[in-house]
């Protein structure tokens, strides 16, 4: 017996041992989903099965359903069932044309790559069926070449395109019998709609609302047809708020069901059940369409990419309290991905709240620590500020924001800005544009900006300090068991500080900078206070970044020429032409790093 299924057995003894009794009868649907993009290869077996059912889940997602398909996950039903050949597209006969392809140059729907994808899923349906588990498999339509250019490759205006997936989905049900619902995706990846001001003839002037309303209901009602029992969950991801609203109005509540980001900018776990979040709730309930909300569940999130150990239990409590208190759902759905099979305190904590959603902060701290006996107290505290240390960082800046991991703290001498992210969909042209600091970067950040990024980024890494004394203190007495798992958060952890610093040295650079040149250009003289912070600045940067660094000539030339290094270095670099792709980065210049740095261009 597994030491996982050992403690979650424990968790389940002390809950049903409270007095209060559990209320969560409300919360129909339990969705997780095995493996995550950062760690897709996690076997779908009895063990992880049962493991997922321990902790509460009732409900699986059949695929992770990521943009560039990790470990060839499905995310198009083209991926598990060949388009019928009058049906047939360009992009069908050569997936190559679509650079949302993957990460791979091979063609994505050839007969043994759908076929591989097909007994895999065969497979995770069986599992699901025989741990009697209710099954969900996630796709995006219209399938659309990427980047989308209108007019798009397919146009859910056009009656051949709603032929198209009809006739898909009954080939579906027919290959995959076990499948309970589906869950879509309309926009975004491998799916886009026409814009009513754009250039298709047929969405010209006709609002987005009333046409993928319609889209959805037509093949929801396909899947009714063919599957009484079923749902087809439509995912109103990338389309402004006003859209969603009038959507909802049009939606067939007989058939359709809701899966929403905890909030309008995707998920964020520090800022759940935002007003969009609670009004989409209003909304549906008038309606009577059920809700899911979809939020991270485990350790492992696309926020902090590719870390997958760093703890913040806390946070995901208050998360899923937060969204459960905001109006009726459903069911709550995990987006990113879950590893069961390993110690995860953000995802027994979950559990906790699925067991008992109205338990309190500190008994549910006291439940998660049962397992680590001596260490109980030690780690609780550890996990209150490893919690806090997820909620204090400034996530609003921007996207990139997210997959902190991949940030490169060895950042470019230039001029420090705050990089802005945004797509051509109606959310980002919209109303991420209040949800978000920085979306475009037509001009510099002001002073004050940067200020308050780089004071909130140095907060949050007084506030790692205050998790890794925790940390020391508890490992102490940290049962063997979980000491692996224990020290990969905590190098995380280390991670994440150091990456916090270098944004926070980089901007404190370029603002001291700023200053010392104005002070210089008006009266030929600096402020010694001024130029000793920049001295140490640069020090403690240079120790953050580690050995390969470029500081030691900045450095140095520093202390003999105080005007050339302030003509060399933070300024505003020139533009290399070349815009930075998130997933395909092959093409980038040499002296690119990363697209993930937020301060650096």
């Amino acid at each position: 017996m597994s030491k996982q299924f050992i403690y979650i057995s424990l968790l389940i003894a002390l809950l049903s041992s409270c007095k209060q009794a559990d209320t969560n009868q409300s919360l129909q649907y339990k969705v997780g989903v095995l493996g995550a993009p950062s760690s897709p290869n996690v076997e779908w077996n009895d063990k992880n099965m049962e493991l997922m059912k321990e902790l509460g889940f009732n409900t699986m997602q059949l695929n992770i359903a990521w943009g560039y398909r990790p470990a060839d996950n499905a995310l198009n039903l083209e991926d598990v069932i060949p388009v019928p050949v009058e049906f047939r597209l360009p992009v069908d006969n050569d997936s190559t044309l679509n650079q949302n392809n993957g990460g791979s140059k091979r063609y994505l729907h050839s007969k043994e790559r759908i076929a591989k994808r097909a007994a895999e899923l065969k497979h995770r349906i069986a599992m699901c069926k025989k741990h009697r588990m209710r099954t969900i498999f996630h796709f995006g339509a219209p399938y659309v070449v990427y980047p989308a250019v209108e007019p798009l490759s397919q146009c859910i205006s056009d009656p051949k395109t709603i032929k198209r997936y009809t006739k898909l989905i009954e080939n579906f049900h027919k290959e995959f019998p076990g499948v309970d619902d589906l869950l879509m995706y309309t926009y975004d990846q491998n799916a886009w709609l026409c814009s009513e001001d754009g250039p298709c003839e047929r969405c010209s002037g006709v609002p987005l609302d009333k046409r993928v309303s319609n889209f959805v209901n037509v093949l929801a009602q396909t899947w009714k047809k063919l599957n009484p029992d079923g749902r087809l969950w439509w995912e109103p991801w990338e389309i402004s708020a006003g859209q969603t609203y009038s959507a909802i109005e049009k939606l067939d509540s007989a058939c359709v069901g809701l899966s929403i980001h905890s909030s309008i900018t995707e998920v964020q776990i520090a800022t759940p059940a935002d007003r969009w979040f609670k009004n989409v709730l209003t909304l549906a309930n008038e309606r009577k369409i059920q809700v899911l909300g979809e939020v991270w569940l485990g350790t492992a999130t696309e926020e902090i990419e590719p870390y997958i150990y760093l703890p913040s239990p806390l946070t995901t409590l208050r998360a899923l309290r937060a969204m459960n208190n905001a109006g009726k759902l459903a069911g709550i759905k995990e987006y990113y991905g879950n590893i069961p099979d390993r110690e995860d305190p953000n995802l027994r904590m979950a559990s906790i709240f699925f067991h008992k959603p109205e338990i309190t902060d500190v008994n549910a701290l006291e439940l998660l620590a049962e397992p680590y006996k001596n260490a109980s107290e030690k780690i609780q505290l550890y996990w209150k500020y490893s919690s806090e240390v997820i909620e204090m960082y400034p996530w609003d800046i921007t996207w990139f924001s997210r997959e902190v991991g991949r940030s490169d703290p060895q950042h470019l001498l230039t001029e420090a800005t705050l990089k802005g992210a945004s797509w051509v969909t109606p959310s980002w042209l919209s109303n991420r544009r209040a949800a978000f600091m920085r979306t475009v970067e037509t001009d510099q950040p002001h002073f004050w900006m940067l200020e308050d990024a780089q004071l909130r980024f140095e907060a949050t890494a007084r506030k790692v300090d205050q998790a890794l004394v925790a940390a020391e203190e508890a490992r102490k007495e940290v049962p063997t068991k979980y000491l692996a798992e224990f020290d990969m958060g905590v190098k995380e952890l280390l991670g994440f500080k150091q990456r916090c610093l270098a944004y926070t040295y980089h901007i404190r650079e370029t603002n001291l900078c700023k200053i010392l040149r104005r002070s210089m250009a008006k009266t030929g003289k600096v402020n010694d206070a001024n130029f000793t912070e920049l001295k140490s600045i640069l020090l403690k940067d240079q120790q953050n970044q580690g050995p390969g660094n470029l500081l030691t000539p900045a450095i140095e030339l520093l202390d003999k020429d105080l005007k050339g290094f302030l003509t060399k270095y933070f300024n505003t670099p020139e533009s290399t032409g070349v815009k930075a792709d998130m997933y395909f980065n092959d093409s980038l210049p040499p002296n690119v790093k990363t697209v993930w740095t937020i301060t650096s261009k």
